[in-house]
């Protein structure tokens, strides 16, 4: 109930992929990270992980981004091997 009264009584600003949150309340700033921009900048830059590329299978996928999905889903199946991917993932995968 707190967290909804805050995000009711604040004002919101977009910049980029963070949302800044004024809370109205006690006055403090408060970020909201876009985590799909953030993953897909840091995956640019050459790094990466398991999660972030489940996490953006998934997301795509839920989206009904077939085609960014399987982007996503075919990287991690290169990079990691099935034993480390969790078994949604491999589900998903199987149906794109």
């Amino acid at each position: 109930m707190f967290f909804a009264l805050i995000f009711i009584l604040s004002a919101t600003f977009k910049i980029h992929s963070q949302t800044v949150v004024y809370d109205s309340i006690s006055k403090q700033k408060v970020a909201l990270i876009d985590v799909r921009k953030t993953y897909e900048r840091v995956i640019n830059k050459g790094y990466a992980s398991i999660e972030m590329f489940e996490y953006l299978g998934n997301y795509y996928y839920k989206d009904k981004d077939f085609q960014k999905s399987k982007l996503y889903f075919d990287m991690l199946f290169k990079k990691y091997k099935v034993s480390q991917i969790s078994q949604n993932s491999i589900e998903l995968y199987k149906t794109l």
